[in-house]
């Protein structure tokens, strides 16, 4: 009788403590986020996208946001539901086509961004203090060499997005 390998009992055929590079990416990605969130009071979620709207330089559509968050439409337009409440932002009909939004930042919500960008930097310079700048270059053109090998491997035939 033939044997069931680790994958078909579901068990993981080493400790679970050995250095993974994805999982510590994870991790480290999510003490990041988690870490900041509590510093800044904002999730990470609503900054991305307040950066999205900084980055289009004008008022821009769900739609688009959703695209470029690569998230649910109805995922931005809870988001927006909240940054709207908070003052953060601001939604307007869109001259071009009535049926549409376009959301933007309101100046307030551009101040809240630009502070909490900063903290952004003051924690990569710390960092920079502790790893060092060639630590960090090389780090930094590690996870862009990464990423770019993921977003390759979403992009062949038969494949579904990330």
């Amino acid at each position: 009788m033939k044997q069931k390998s680790d994958r078909e009992r579901g068990t993981l055929s080493h400790r679970g403590d050995e250095p993974h590079l994805l999982r510590e990416i994870f991790r480290t990605y999510q003490a990041l986020m988690s870490g900041l969130s509590r510093q800044t009071g904002m999730p990470a979620a609503r900054f991305s996208l307040m950066r999205q709207l900084v980055l289009a330089e004008a008022a821009a559509g769900v739609t688009g946001l959703a695209r470029r968050l690569e998230i649910d439409p109805a995922a931005v337009t809870r988001q927006v539901q909240e940054l709207a409440r908070a003052g953060l932002v601001r939604r307007r009909a869109d001259p071009r086509d009535a049926r549409r939004r376009l959301v933007e930042l309101t100046p307030k919500g551009r101040k809240l961004f630009a502070a909490i960008h900063e903290r952004h930097h003051e924690l990569e310079r710390a960092l920079a203090t502790e790893l060092g700048e060639r630590e960090m270059r090389q780090a930094a053109e590690l996870l862009v060499r990464l990423r770019a090998w993921i977003d390759g491997q979403a992009a062949e035939p038969g494949e579904g997005r990330r």
